[in-house]
């Protein structure tokens, strides 16, 4: 059977698809970097094996990012950027179902199998681009190395939208946290409080949240958002989180709605 069961009430069942785990557990692997270059790289090696047959090209592979698009990169182009950090300070990486949901070390390999499956399913707009970076956990200087990179090729960053785990939301069973929320325009703003109307009361919004890369990708003024899976337990403990199980299909859901429509609004 290609699905697991979850009992969420007497009568609804929530189906995830098999499959869509296994890669939860592939990517659920070890990535370390020393703020200049990666240096240990299982989880780099295993995104590369998963978008090998995909629509996706490696369009730039420096010290502390992997940048993947669908078409390369010309001057002047509009794009939409997310961003989702490979590196973690686990001595030890594991993932495994439990029967309240998964368990393991999900800050931030959650994000990152859910981002390759949506690239492997073509689900994104031609004109998003995906960058997995390092040293999120310390100084963030993998995405200032795509700001970087992405100034050199001279796009033009319209939108980034930032990937991670968070404690917000998790003990009232929120599904999807939008946080740290900046530089966005009100017109934007308010395409993205109609694009979040159907999931009125699963999701968590704190405008100051704990410090990600979205800091950095405002730094360089462009407008951003974190889009963050709640767990429980401590993100950085050797026990790993919980993470429920109706949060996976849901999170990639929201997370191609937000890119694909923040990517309409560049037509």
């Amino acid at each position: 059977m290609d699905k697991i069961q979850k009992t969420k009430g007497k009568d609804e069942v929530c189906w995830i698809d098999r499959k869509d785990f296994e890669v939860l557990q592939r990517l659920t692997c070890d990535c370390k970097d020393n703020g200049e270059r990666f240096v240990v790289t299982h989880r780099i090696e295993e995104i590369k094996r998963s978008l090998k047959d995909s629509d996706y090209q490696l369009l730039a592979e420096e010290g502390l990012f992997l940048l993947y698009g669908k078409k390369p990169l010309q001057e002047g182009d509009d794009i939409i950027l997310i961003s989702s950090h490979v590196d973690c300070v686990f001595s030890t990486c594991f993932c495994r179902e439990e029967s309240k949901g998964y368990r393991g070390t999900f800050d931030n390999s959650f994000t990152n199998a859910a981002l390759v499956l949506e690239m492997q399913r073509g689900s994104l707009a031609d004109n998003v681009v995906i960058a997995f970076t390092g040293d999120e956990e310390k100084d963030s200087q993998g995405a200032v190395a795509v700001n970087v990179c992405l100034t050199k090729k001279a796009c033009s960053v319209r939108f980034a939208l930032v990937l991670d785990v968070t404690s917000a939301g998790w003990m009232d069973r929120k599904l999807f946290a939008i946080e740290n929320d900046l530089g966005i325009d009100l017109m934007t703003a308010h395409h993205i409080v109609e694009w979040l109307r159907p999931y009125d009361g699963k999701y968590e919004f704190l405008h100051f949240a704990e410090p990600d890369e979205s800091w950095d990708y405002a730094d360089y003024g462009i407008p951003c958002l974190t889009l963050s899976a709640p767990v429980g337990g401590d993100m950085h403990s050797e026990e790993g989180v919980l993470l429920r199980k109706e949060a996976y299909p849901l999170y990639r859901e929201v997370l191609v709605t937000l890119a694909n429509g923040l990517s309409d609004c560049l037509v």
